[in-house]
């Protein structure tokens, strides 16, 4: 879309921030991503505020640099979207942050839970999302504005259905066989092998190095990659129903949050609109027939999910993120959700 010339061009950030890594849009006043780039985590909780504000920064800088604006030219808007941003007082400590240390940056700062900014990217008007990457997490935004979540809680307390997850649940059954705590009937052969060749030890002893020491969580989580392969191309049967169980998990954060969505959402053309987002996802296949079974009505309450569509963002939850900081300036950003998100999944009970 070409530029208007009957108003000044301004411009709005927006960040995606995950718990391993970050993706920022640099978008003009007529919607138009003119720079975008990539970061580490910024996820205050894991690595610091104030390497999560230099993170920040250093992106910022960065698309202006590529968009040709001076590093001294302050954005209209700065939407972050990010991981470990859960209640207000997250949000005024990451916005009050970046006032102290890189005042300039942007003339209005707005921050937000990363499931926010992926709602804002492919619905106008409320949604759900729900997150299966490193962990997990799902939010309610309803017309109204007001929002309602279930998980989020990391690894000690939740995240159930997200890589760490399955990785742990993995390796779990394999150590409670080993020491005849739990049998498990599956065979183990796989998993042991992947457990073997991704962590580069000799036998389960050697795990103990990468539970204390060692522990890298993003690299603990990676071997749920190698434990899909092994259901997609091998069939494995533990593999398998870890993904399926996943699936289970996942659906109930939806029943978790059903009690307070607007009916509206559920009316709509498709049914509730599920905003999917995180590696997991790309395994849905192995998913699906545990998640259908999740979402049956639980006893302890009365409201059905009679018919949802999953949902894959097509663009980064920066833009959405993007829109949201735009807002909060008094800016309203263009914006086109038909090709932002595609609905992969539909389903009617």
């Amino acid at each position: 879309m070409a530029e208007s010339h009957d108003v000044p061009v301004y411009y709005v950030g927006g960040i995606e921030g995950g718990a391993t890594h970050s993706k920022m849009f640099l978008v003009n006043s007529d919607g138009v991503v003119v720079a975008q780039t990539e970061g580490q985590s910024t996820n205050h909780w894991q690595v610091g505020l104030d390497t999560c504000l230099q993170r920040i920064h250093d992106m910022v800088t960065d698309v202006k640099k590529q968009a040709g604006l001076t590093e001294s030219t302050p954005l209209r808007s700065l939407g972050l979207s990010l991981a470990g941003v859960e209640n207000e007082e997250s949000e005024k400590i990451i916005t009050d942050g970046l006032k102290e240390k890189y005042d300039g940056l942007s003339e209005v700062n707005v921050a937000c839970n990363d499931a926010i900014g992926s709602i804002a990217t492919a619905c106008e008007q409320g949604g759900l999302v729900l997150i299966a990457g490193t962990g997990s997490n799902c939010l309610l935004l309803n017309p109204g504005g007001d929002f309602h979540r279930c998980g989020g809680w990391g690894r000690a307390l939740g995240d159930e259905g997200g890589a760490w997850w399955i990785t742990h649940k993995a390796l779990k059954t394999l150590f409670d066989a080993d020491d005849n705590f739990y049998p498990c009937s599956y065979d183990l052969t796989f998993v042991r092998q992947t457990m073997h060749k991704h962590f580069k030890i000799e036998d389960r002893f050697g795990m103990l190095d990468h539970l204390y020491a060692k522990y890298d969580h993003p690299f603990f989580s990676g071997m749920c990659k190698e434990l899909a392969r092994g259901g997609h191309e091998l069939k494995d049967p533990l593999c398998c129903h870890v993904f399926r169980e996943a699936g289970q998990v996942l659906a109930r954060h939806i029943l978790a949050v059903a009690p307070k969505i607007h009916q509206s959402l559920l009316a709509g053309p498709g049914g509730l609109q599920v905003v999917c987002v995180g590696s997991v996802w790309k395994s849905w296949d192995l998913m699906k027939e545990g998640f259908l079974e999740g979402l049956q009505q639980r006893p302890d309450q009365g409201v059905i999910v009679s018919e949802f569509s999953l949902l894959e963002l097509k663009q980064s939850a920066a833009l959405g993120a993007a829109s949201l900081g735009a807002k909060a300036a008094g800016c309203k950003l263009p914006m086109d959700y038909k090709i932002n998100a595609h609905t992969f999944f539909h389903h009617t009970f």
